[in-house]
């Protein structure tokens, strides 16, 4: 993985506590979903490059 998809990913984390924080809701849904897309579109642009 790149550096890039790890910043990514640490800073959807972060936004997600900190949102999590202010609203006192813990739902763990949208970032499971978020992290998902992610990780997916990842995969399909790899793969896609190799083309």
């Amino acid at each position: 993985m790149s550096k890039n998809i790890i910043w990514l990913v640490a800073g959807i984390l972060v936004a997600w506590f900190m949102i999590s924080i202010f609203t006192k809701n813990y739902d763990g849904d949208f970032l499971l979903i978020l992290l998902l897309g992610v990780f997916l579109g990842y995969g399909v642009g790899k793969t896609e490059r190799k083309e």
